[in-house]
């Protein structure tokens, strides 16, 4: 027997969920130039690159996709959370890589280097580049910024060994705008950015994610409730996920098979008059 997430619209699964599957990427012409400008980047050699945007635009999806490219032919690490002083970076870095601690007892800052060092050369000669993404970058201090200014020196005479991608928001920007820090932005070789989606790509959107788990029409987004769903979120999928969850589980409940404007009003508790503006547009 099906566990359904709902029986009525027949999704055995959440099509809105939080999680980022790259499953449910949907191929925005942003989001594939990101990816093909980090990806070409990575295949060039360059050590340093960056992708920024706001909270909710798929940053860290995106960022994995790029990854889950590069795993067949380098060894890849992913760090997410990354408040760290210098040392606990380091640490952070061997882990990921699966690279077994220094041998010292108490190993120095200076001991992950070189050990890390070794490890990459190594791989490198193996015919296996290193890629590193460090996902809320804008969380960084200026001691592991630093930190990371130093990995881009590790290099042969002919390429870095180690290529490393900042995902961030836009203060990140910021950040790397700072004068103490501008040895670091000059060595950004790519810089990605991501946005929220138009009008008609939400609605692309929205669509998208419902035909990954169900087929069949089983439920619509009229014009005017994809106008509100798009001025509501700004575009930005994460939004776009949490509003249409809550339509989801209102409309199956009242039995609506067709979002309409009503709909997504009722959905979230928004009287008429504070958005009124927004239901009333023209259906283009």
């Amino acid at each position: 027997m099906k566990n359904y997430y709902s029986k009525f619209f027949n999704l055995e699964i959440n099509p809105f969920g939080e999680t980022p599957d790259p499953d449910f990427y949907y191929a925005s012409a942003q989001h594939n130039r990101a990816i093909r400008d980090l990806d070409g980047a990575l295949r060039q050699g360059k050590g340093f690159s960056l992708l920024t945007g706001e909270v909710g635009t798929g940053k860290t999806l995106l960022a994995r996709m790029v990854l889950g490219l590069h795993a067949p032919i380098a060894n890849t690490a992913l760090i997410l959370f990354p408040k760290f002083n210098e040392l606990e970076l380091l640490q952070a870095i061997c882990e990921e890589f699966e690279i077994p601690a220094p041998p010292e007892s108490h190993p120095t800052a200076k001991a992950y280097v070189d050990h890390l060092n070794r490890f990459l050369l190594s791989s490198l000669d193996a015919g296996r580049p290193s890629v590193l993404v460090i996902d809320e970058a804008q969380a960084l201090n200026r001691e592991a910024l630093e930190t990371i200014r130093l990995l881009t020196n590790l290099e042969t005479k002919t390429r870095k060994l180690l290529q490393i991608i900042l995902v961030g928001q836009p203060e990140l920007n910021e950040i790397l705008d700072r004068p103490d820090l501008r040895q670091l932005k000059q060595r950004i070789g790519t810089h990605a950015s991501l946005s929220g989606l138009d009008r008609s790509e939400t609605d692309r959107y929205i669509k998208s994610r419902i035909e990954q788990v169900v087929k069949g029409n089983f439920i619509k987004f009229d014009p005017a409730s994809v106008r509100a769903i798009h001025e509501l979120s700004a575009g930005v999928p994460r939004r776009i996920n949490q509003i249409c969850e809550r339509i989801l589980a209102f409309a199956e409940v009242s039995r609506a098979r067709l979002v309409d404007a009503s709909t997504v009003r009722e959905a979230l508790g928004i009287k008429p008059k504070s958005i009124f503006s927004i239901f009333q547009r023209g259906s283009a």
